[in-house]
């Protein structure tokens, strides 16, 4: 797969699920973290610091003034979003 492809699946699975996820979520995907650098230089994710289970990891998700513009990227990349 390729970098947009990446990018679009992590993204739609933030957009999907509405949860706030880890890079160890997308097991499918290696080095999700550098995938999700490049979201957030978009400013189509947001991330903050949080805990899983006693580890310090970083969570990532889309939020609410994101959700028109992660639309648009997903819509543009040619499948339609909920």
């Amino acid at each position: 797969m390729n970098a947009s492809s990446h990018k679009y699946n992590l993204l739609k699975k933030l957009y999907d699920t509405g949860l706030k996820l880890t890079a160890t979520d997308f097991s499918h995907v290696s080095n999700a973290n550098q995938y999700f650098v490049e979201l957030e230089y978009q400013d189509l994710i947001t991330s903050e610091w949080g805990r899983k289970g006693k580890a310090k990891v970083k969570l990532r998700f889309i939020a609410d003034h994101q959700r028109e513009r992660a639309k648009k990227y997903l819509d543009n990349m040619g499948v339609k979003s909920k």
